[in-house]
């Protein structure tokens, strides 16, 4: 077993079309075989994806990447107007990251990476769109934000991952035979010299990343589920002026929605039904700032419900 995990990972570090996810898979067996909890969780994570309160890795973050806008002014719609995050009003811009972290497992990275573009949402975009629909009137409004990243950009962050992998096993077959097991502090050493810290596993709490309820945080960004109600309470602002025979079924859906993301045991499914009702009876009113609204209380659960916020 120790010569083929050993000669095996190597071998197939040669390999450039070799899968990251079986040679990382193999580094877990090797982890385990030489007792290093460090080697492990680093592979771990890299195949599981990093929750919300683990540390990213330099590697995978990338400079704030172009933004796609959607926006409307009177009867005209723009859709996918690219801009930079400095061309965001500050109250609005302050939301945002100078650095934009993917979380993802290795394979869904590989599979995004030969895609020409991918987009992506965030709390902080989403608070931003809030923040600039503020300052608008009711014949614009920025309806959404995202963020647009090319294949090529998360094919070299593969790359990085690929290289320090190869770093990683040169350190450690460097003074041991092929044959032999390196020792434990040999592997913890290497590990923590090519990838960091990161693989410090954190102690789980009521705010970590398998935590659900009003307390918990769910985001690369801090966001919160109270940050989230209060997203929904600028929905209900925001149709105040509306008919109240038009309000009914607004109110009902945003009151389903809130009494969902509330729950002790939030439902993901549930939580992501009654998002996308909310979007589709806000869309149906037509009211410019309603729509726009929904679309930034929207995009915030589904950043929520992709990190593990809901059960």
């Amino acid at each position: 077993m120790t010569d083929t995990l050993l000669r095996s990972l190597r071998e197939r570090l040669l390999d450039e079309s070799e899968p990251l996810a079986g040679l990382l898979r193999k580094c877990l067996l090797l982890g385990a075989e030489t007792g290093s909890e460090a080697l492990r969780d680093w592979a771990r994570k890299e195949l599981n994806g990093y929750g919300a309160d683990d540390k990213i890795p330099q590697y995978r973050k990338i400079p704030s990447p172009p933004i796609a806008m959607d926006s409307f002014g009177g009867f005209t719609v723009a859709q996918n107007q690219i801009i930079d995050r400095n061309q965001l009003p500050h109250d609005a811009g302050k939301y945002l990251s100078d650095t934009f972290p993917f979380r993802q497992p290795i394979e869904e990275l590989e599979r995004l990476a030969v895609q020409s573009h991918s987009a992506f949402g965030s709390s902080g975009l989403a608070y931003a769109q809030s923040a600039w629909n503020s300052r608008l009137d009711e014949f614009e409004g920025i309806m959404g934000l995202r963020y647009v990243v090319s294949g090529s950009t998360i094919a070299g962050i593969l790359g990085q991952i690929r290289t320090n992998l190869v770093d990683l096993v040169a350190d450690l077959t460097a003074d041991t035979p092929l044959t032999e097991l390196p020792k434990k502090d040999q592997v913890d050493a290497a590990v923590s010299h090519r990838i960091g810290d990161v693989y410090n596993t954190t102690i789980q709490s009521t705010n970590g990343p398998v935590a659900i309820g009003a307390k918990a945080k769910a985001s690369t960004e801090g966001l919160t589920v109270e940050d989230v109600l209060r997203l929904l309470d600028k929905v209900q602002e925001a149709a105040a002026d509306i008919a109240d025979s038009q309000r009914v079924e607004l109110l009902d859906a945003l009151t389903e929605l809130r009494a969902a993301v509330e729950s002790d045991e939030p439902d993901t499914g549930e939580v992501m039904a009654k998002t996308g009702r909310l979007r589709a009876i806000a869309s149906k009113l037509g009211v410019g700032s309603v729509t726009a609204a929904a679309g930034g209380a929207a995009q915030a659960v589904t950043e929520l419900a992709f990190n593990g916020a809901f059960g």
